[in-house]
Parts: structure tokens; sequence; C-alpha cells
């Protein structure tokens, strides 16, 4: 008990006594010592990698600066002997073999006090990959087999690579139907070449279809709300893929917070069950918040959603906040899929009120939207909006430009965009990309007294980082808006570049253009990249941090595309909290101009892409 907390030097001693009434007492004297860390790692034999790169595939750590904290350095045996075999798995997968690693010597100092943990290893060669070969069931040409795995012919022999080909073969297999199909791998060591021969024998055994769906678990959702996001129906050929992308989907639902396929075999060889059991998550919100932000001073917000309204899965949403500086009350209603068809419908309502330095403005209208899906992940989306607008209160001090913006106008203006998302989870984003082109076009044909065409374009992508359970996310934005006809674009048109979800560092519009007077106007034109490393904080509770770098700027002329760039750079918290995913994010401005903060503390509910 004592060693496993780390108290080796603890002296325990017994005494038994025999009582004339036959009963016994048993007396434990215990000698406390002070808690032993580890102090050193040491590696003997190593000669390809240091000890701080073989270190970083272990769980026993050496005592550090954090370990009062952390529960670092304390010796686990266990946990010891499975970075044994990790350090073995690490050489095998860079080519060698016939690694060997000793039994970890562990040595106590006389104090008690620290712990030196030495381990052996024997490296041996690196081999490489010699010919490669399949066997068996070959079900599809040796031409498309090579095709699917990794290992190539006198590349480095990796045994992480072998393994995962495996599981490729396997699920090419299965989606020909072959639910149970089975990879053998036989290799070949060549010890004069220093090669790895491989051979991959298919079994394909009974080709098989799934018979019945059951649905488990859904006390709310209704069964065909899951039913309609499967890419299997019963009857059709067993498939892998389908099976994982069914889970998929269903998890981008944001309904559920598992998600599991269960195959179950039937009385009939050819012929499987699939248990689709899902664990509902809450998918109503109701909140009211108070808060404060550099711009908008004290903020009163409130929201009533829900996302899976009497488990249909049709969304409808009402956002209201009121500040000194503004007011934006919207109501949304979504319906995933119109008549049962893969058509999502919607409709939304707004009215929003914005008190700037010289002028205020009102935006009040709504907006009809559709999507229909092209194919898988990429969807053909089209909009119409209708707004009443007003530049109202506008000060005497006011630049000229702004001063030409007031009065009331009316956007009239059909949308058709196209977009991609393949993201894994939306709530928990880990790999995959996204992206979208629209173009608006206002006016003209299409009534209201404001003429412009916009296009925008973004595209953006999540990387697993390979270390820490951590990801990158990279995006580009690019935009522009034309006017024509009435050539006077209304202020609240244009590209306010700066902010949460722009260029961190900067309040709203602060990095394009502004007037004499120093405010913000927007530009026609916008350029945006952000990246960012999102790293684990405390999963059990959906905690990650994040540190990123944005650039770009708005802009009024093609010629200012490459020029006259804005940096900003910081750190934030994310949090997938029961309200939604919660950001709070530090941001400097690495180079402020007159005027300007060094740095805006931003806060958001919402999506974290």
């Amino acid at each position: 008990l004592y060693s496993g907390k780390g108290y080796y030097a603890t002296k325990v001693e017994s005494e038994i006594t025999y009582e004339e009434t036959y009963d016994v007492t048993v007396t434990f004297k215990i000698e406390e010592a002070k808690k032993a860390f580890v102090r050193k790692i040491e590696f003997i034999g190593n000669k390809s990698f240091k000890p701080g790169e073989l270190k970083k595939y272990m769980r026993v750590k050496e005592k550090g600066i954090f370990s009062w904290f952390t529960g670092s350095g304390l010796l686990d045996e266990e946990a010891l002997e499975e970075d044994r075999k990790n350090i073995e798995a690490f050489y095998m997968d860079r080519g060698y073999v016939n690694v060997k690693t000793g039994s970890p010597e562990i040595k106590i100092s006389e104090d008690g006090k620290s712990i030196t943990i030495t381990m052996q290893v024997e490296e041996g060669s690196v081999y490489r990959v010699g010919k490669i070969d399949f066997s068996g069931d070959v079900i599809v040409p040796k031409e498309e087999l090579n095709k699917t795995i990794s290992l190539k012919t006198s590349e480095v022999f990796r045994s992480g690579l072998f393994q995962k080909d495996i599981l490729k073969l396997i699920d090419l297999c299965q989606d020909k139907g072959y639910a149970f199909c089975e990879v053998v791998p036989l290799t070949s060591i060549d010890e004069e070449e220093k090669k790895v021969d491989v051979t991959f024998d298919i079994r394909k055994n009974e080709e098989v279809y799934f018979n019945r769906i059951n649905i488990i678990g859904n006390v709310k959702t209704k069964d065909k709300v899951i039913r309609r996001e499967l890419k299997f129906a019963e009857g059709d050929r067993f498939s892998a893929t389908k099976l994982s992308e069914s889970k998929k989907k269903l998890r981008n639902t944001t309904f559920f917070k598992e998600v599991d396929m269960k195959i179950q075999r039937t009385e009939r060889p050819d012929r499987v069950n699939v248990d689709v059991v899902v664990e509902e998550r809450p998918t109503g919100t109701l909140s009211m918040g108070i808060g404060y932000s550099t711009a908008e001073k004290v903020v009163v917000s409130g929201t009533i959603s829900q996302d899976n309204l009497f488990g249909t899965g049709r969304k409808v949403y009402l956002d209201a906040s009121l500040s000194s500086q503004s007011s934006d009350f919207r109501l949304t209603f979504v319906e995933p899929y119109f008549m049962d068809y893969r058509l999502s419908t919607g409709v939304s309502l707004s009215n929003y009120r914005k008190i700037m330095e010289d002028y205020n403005y009102r935006i009040t209208g709504g907006s009809l939207f559709l999507n229909r899906p092209l194919k898988d992940y990429v969807n053909l989306g089209m909009k119409y909006r209708y707004e009443r607008n007003a530049v109202y209160n506008v000060d005497e001090t006011a630049s000229k430009y702004i001063k030409e913006q007031k009065g009331k106008r009316t956007v009239s203006a059909p949308t058709l965009s196209l977009g991609k998302n393949t993201i894994d989870d939306i709530l928990n984003p880990t790999h995959g990309d996204f992206g979208d082109i629209s173009l608006e076009c206002a006016g003209g044909i299409f009534g209201g007294n404001v003429d412009f065409f916009r296009s925008v374009a973004y595209y953006g992508k999540y990387i697993r980082a390979g270390f820490w359970d951590s990801t990158f996310m990279v995006r580009g934005t690019v935009g522009s808006i034309w006017p024509y006809g009435r050539r006077n674009l209304p202020v609240y048109e244009k590209f306010f570049v700066g902010g949460i979800n722009s260029i961190r560092g900067f309040k709203y519009g602060e990095a394009g253009p502004k007037d004499e007077e120093g405010e913000a106007i927007g530009g026609k034109k916008q350029i945006v990249f952000n990246t960012e490393w999102i790293f684990p904080i405390f999963k059990p509770a959906g905690l990650k941090g994040v540190f990123f770098f944005d650039c770009g700027h708005g802009f009024d002329k093609t010629e200012g595309f490459f020029k006259d760039y804005r940096f900003g750079s910081g750190f934030g918290i994310r949090w997938l909290s029961p309200l939604g995913p919660i950001r709070l994010e530090l941001g400097f401005n690495l180079s402020p101009r007159k005027g300007e903060r060094r740095s805006v503390f931003d806060f958001m509910v919402g999506t974290f892409y």
C-alpha cells in the first residue's frame, strides 16, 4: 500500500500476541518515510535516439517542478512495463524489427527519497520492405490492393503502418459484403539484405447482408429521425464504411452523447442485424446572462433553443441581447427534412439596432433558406433575404462618407452557395475539412433600392497533430462586394474585419478602412487567414486550450490584396458546456496603430468553427 503511493522507504513491522481467551491481536508498527519520486530515467544501448525522444512515449515521468500538483514523478510498475512495450513499438515503427528491451532496473536511494530507472535497449538494424504480395481470396485486382496499403517496397518497414494496412484491407473486404473476413499477415525476414517480405493472406468467408436494423436507447428522438441518417438499409450488402459514416452523421446531429453500431449474427450465416445504440443528450437550452465587453459595455442576453423539437429533429432558436450600444432579436426555425425529402428549409426573422460613435443604424427583416445535399458532405444552398434598413442620428461631426449614408433602404437579395463539410464532430472537431463559396445579388430585377454583387469563399481544415491529443486548424477567407446601378453601398453591407470570428486582437472592423475620424467603415474586399493549435486541458469536462495566429485585412481596391496586412495572436479557452461551445480568447494586436488597443478580450457562445 505504501509503495503504491510512493513511500518506498516506509518500514512496517508486525507483532502477534496470543491471548488466553484464544483471541489473537495483531499490531503493526509503521515508520513512515517521505514520498519518493523518480529522479532520473536512463537508457543504455540507445544509439539512434536520444533519451528525451524515448521518454516522450513513457507514462512514468521524472519529477518536475509541477509534480506536487500533477502527481507526475511517481513510480507505477505496471505503467513502467507498458512503457517498455511502448519503447519497443517506437523502435519497430522505425524499422528496428529485432529490437529488444530488458526489464527496467529500479534503484531506490538509501534515504528512500529518490528513484533511478535504467532501461536496457538492444536496437538491432533497420529493415526495409521487400516483396509485397497477396494470397488467398483476392477479391479485387492486386493493383487496387497495393494502392490501398501504405507500405511500399524499399521503404523503411514500419510496424504501425503494417498494422494499419491489415485494418485497411479488412475494411476493403467488408465494403464488398464480407463482414467477417480475416487478413492474416505473413512475414519473412531476410537477414542479409535487411528486408522484410510481406504477404497478406485474405480469407473472405461468407458474403453478408444487413437483416434487421434495431434502434436502441432513444427516449425522445423518433426512430425515423435516426433511420434517415443511416447510409444503409435492411437488405443492403454489408459495408463497414457505411456503418462508420452513419455513426458520424448521427453524432453530428448533436442529439446524442454516444452512438454505437453493434453487429449481431443471426441464424442465417449470410445475414446480420445491426443494433444502433444511442445515448441522448439534452438538446434544449434556456439561459439568461449578464456580461461585459469593451465594445458593448454591460450586455444582458437570453436564449431559448431546441435542436430536437418534440424528437422530430426540427430546430427553433430565439435569441435576444440588449446593451447600451445595441439590441439584437432573432427567431429561427429549421426543418431538416422537408416533407421527408433530403431538403433542409428554414425561416429567420430579426431586428438589430446598433449605436456607433457618429451614427445609429437599424436592420429589420427576415430570410428564407433551403439546402440540398448533392452528394456526401457537399450541399447546395439557396437563400433569400428581405430587409428594411436605416442609418439615422448622424452626428454633425461625422465624416462626409457617414453623412451620405443617412436614410432608409431596402435590401432584396437571393444567394446561391455550394458548401462542403467532412468534420468528424461538429461540437468537438479533430479532423476533416469545411468550406463554402457563395454569390449574392441584391437589387436589380429582385427589387429593393440597394444594388450589389457579393461573393465570399472560405476553406478550412482540422489536422490531428500527432501529440498531446491536440489538433491544428487552418482557415482562409476571401470576399468581395461590387456595387452597381445605385452605387452608394450601405456601410453595414461591407466587410468589417477584426473580432473573434475574424482577426483576433482587434475590435470589430478595426483591421479595415476607417474614416477621417478614425471610425471603422468597412471594406469592399477582405482577406483573412487563421491558424490555431487546440489542445486538451481537462478532457472529462470538455475543456480545451488554444493558441492562435491571425492575419489579413479589409480594403477597397484590388491592389490592396497583398499589402497593409494586420496581424494578431493570442490564446484562449474553449469549453463544451451544457449551454453549448463557449469561447474565451485574449488576442494581441502585434502592430497597434494610433487609437488601437494592444489587446482585446472576446467571449462567445457558439460553434467552434
